[in-house]
């Protein structure tokens, strides 16, 4: 369980960029929680005080019932629970060789070498990146880059990950491959916090959402607590869900993805024809 009480934090003096939130992450069913909202509303911002790369201005962040620590020792055993992987994934590659990126956090520390391959051979294969395990970085796709830096989070075991906008700069078929990846995690028994500008992506991933808006909350809940409030997202200059307009514009049932939507009106279809 992660808690946030009545954090603040400012870049500079008097101007706040998150103004005193309170919230809980990972209560039951929310595997993965959304962090929506526009540019500059504070997301990244509450992403790095999660993982202790800032701290609170006022108020404290809980990890199962501890306050978070700000030494070096602290810290590192903080990102052994949270590891976040930034919009751009360069900035978390330091290896010109994919295997040898995903074992660097490993032989930090000292860990025995064939406890290092099993955890990174199990990581290659969990993301389906067997295939680059020796290519080097500058020749991957920003899909497999992406991935790349996931693999380096996942290999510590972390029971949180962070993705700060994982769509960004991927194609339809990219994007296609992280909901897979996401949901494969999941059911691994990962725990996912995920920010993105992207509506139809995290109405389909994501099990609870929290508007964040000027540094505040403004309004958390399930999928359809949150979307269907069509005056409060373009408050905040967010977009519905395609799924969401046509469920208002055309009285459909709100589905759950487009999956949901499909298999629905081919059985609606089925069940109509003659005999």
């Amino acid at each position: 369980m992660i808690e946030l009480r009545n954090v603040s934090f400012a870049y500079e003096k008097n101007q706040p960029t998150l103004k005193h939130i309170s919230l809980k992450l990972g209560e039951d069913n929310e595997n993965i929680v959304g962090i929506i909202g526009p540019n500059g509303s504070g997301k990244s911002t509450l992403f790095l005080n999660l993982v202790g790369m800032l701290k609170p201005s006022d108020g404290e962040i809980v990890v199962d019932g501890s306050p978070i620590k700000y030494g070096k020792h602290a810290l590192n055993e903080l990102r052994k629970k949270i590891g976040i992987v930034f919009q751009n994934s360069d900035q978390q590659i330091f290896y010109s060789i994919v295997q040898d990126d995903i074992a660097f956090a490993l032989h930090n520390l000292n860990l025995p070498q064939e406890e290092i391959d099993q955890r990174v051979d199990r990581v290659l294969k969990e993301l389906d990146i067997e295939a680059i395990r020796n290519k080097p970085i500058q020749y991957l796709s920003g899909g497999q880059k992406k991935r790349v830096a996931i693999a380096g989070i996942l290999v510590l075991r972390s029971e949180w990950l962070l993705l700060d906008e994982p769509t960004a700069g991927l194609d339809p078929d990219g994007k296609r491959r992280m909901l897979d990846l996401m949901k494969r995690l999941v059911a691994n028994g990962q725990k996912i916090i995920v920010s993105s500008h992207d509506m139809d992506f995290m109405y389909e991933i994501c099990d609870h959402f929290f508007i964040l808006n000027d540094g505040q909350i403004v309004k958390s809940g399930r999928k359809k607590d949150v979307f269907l409030d069509e005056q409060l997202l373009q408050d905040c200059k967010l977009e519905q869900p395609w799924l969401v307009k046509i469920h208002q514009k055309l009285h459909l049932p709100l589905y759950a993805d487009q999956t949901d939507l499909f298999h629905q009106q081919a059985s609606e279809l089925k069940g109509g024809e003659p005999k």
